[in-house]
């Protein structure tokens, strides 16, 4: 899952309160969290927590989103198939006020929490079958 991701922006501190873009950048973000809303069946259960749905091999894998508009998503210690590559790489931008992350011109996230130590952004999917719009929420720390 891709997770997270700048038009020309620095990570330059000032002595003004930093930009989300200053916030974000430089950082290896891993999740930490990651729920869905309505909850889905699994089994016979409704689950609302997707985080224990996650490989274990795809918990330390972390983000990295650099200031030049690209990020890297490495696959940290453990990968899930030994043929994939350790790294793959794409684009970012964020929107004009810095509240929407964009990955690679396609995907885009709603920032919920970029306090600099944690991000927490959230989007929706639409099921085809359904019609259900379910609702992602993720949470990151560095």
């Amino acid at each position: 899952m891709s997770t997270i991701v700048l038009l020309s922006a620095s990570c330059k501190k000032d002595s003004s309160e930093p930009s989300n873009t200053e916030k974000i950048c430089g950082k290896n973000w891993r999740i930490v969290a990651l729920t869905i809303d309505p909850g889905i069946i699994i089994g016979s259960a409704t689950v609302t927590d997707l985080l224990p749905q996650i490989p274990s091999c795809s918990k330390d894998d972390f983000e990295t989103l650099n200031t030049n508009g690209t990020y890297t998503d490495d696959e940290g210690a453990s990968k899930c198939s030994p043929s994939d590559p350790q790294t793959t790489s794409g684009t970012w931008k964020f929107n004009s006020n810095e509240t929407i992350i964009t990955l690679d011109n396609t995907d885009s996230y709603n920032i919920l929490i970029n306090d600099g130590t944690t991000l927490k952004y959230n989007f929706s999917q639409v099921d085809s079958a359904s019609g259900v719009n379910y609702v992602y929420a993720a949470t990151f720390n560095k």
